[in-house]
């Protein structure tokens, strides 16, 4: 069975990776997805360089995460995901930062940098649910027309 025919199955859960320094943003924003009701497993990272390391041998659906972080910034992380993980199509388009930073040209540069989103801290519930529902899905979509194994 191909990794695509796996993930594309009914009862596979997708996986989706937080990184915030804040523990109390990582509750709500883990809150925020289950509230989905989406089944997923989600996994919560304070240390982006951590989290680069999780990330090496594993699939990821989608990626929440600060931009303000004591190790390295929100780009910095994108851009190193992106290098080190080259062969993960989904991760190009499956990258949501959340900032509490509301400098419009750090959005840009975070959307240029790969971000499908920049969102300002506190999050509208709403709108994160439905941007992550809506990459969820897209991301299932793609395995299930066998466009990666």
């Amino acid at each position: 069975m191909s990794v695509s025919n796996i993930r594309s199955a009914s009862k596979f859960r997708q996986t989706v990776l937080l990184i915030d320094d804040q523990a109390t943003v990582l509750d709500i924003h883990a809150a925020i997805l289950k509230s989905l009701k989406m089944n997923l497993k989600i996994v919560k990272m304070t240390d982006p360089v951590e989290a680069q390391l999780w990330m090496q041998n594993k699939q990821v659906d989608l990626i929440i995460t600060d931009f303000r972080m004591h190790q390295m910034d929100g780009i910095q992380f994108i851009q190193s995901i992106k290098q080190a993980c080259n062969y993960m199509v989904s991760y190009w388009d499956s990258i949501i930062v959340v900032t509490a930073i509301k400098d419009e040209t750090i959005h840009q540069e975070l959307l240029a940098a790969g971000a499908v989103a920049c969102l300002t801290k506190p999050a509208n519930p709403q709108q994160l649910a439905e941007m992550a529902r809506t990459l969820l899905d897209k991301s299932k979509h793609h395995y299930s027309l066998g466009l990666t194994d």
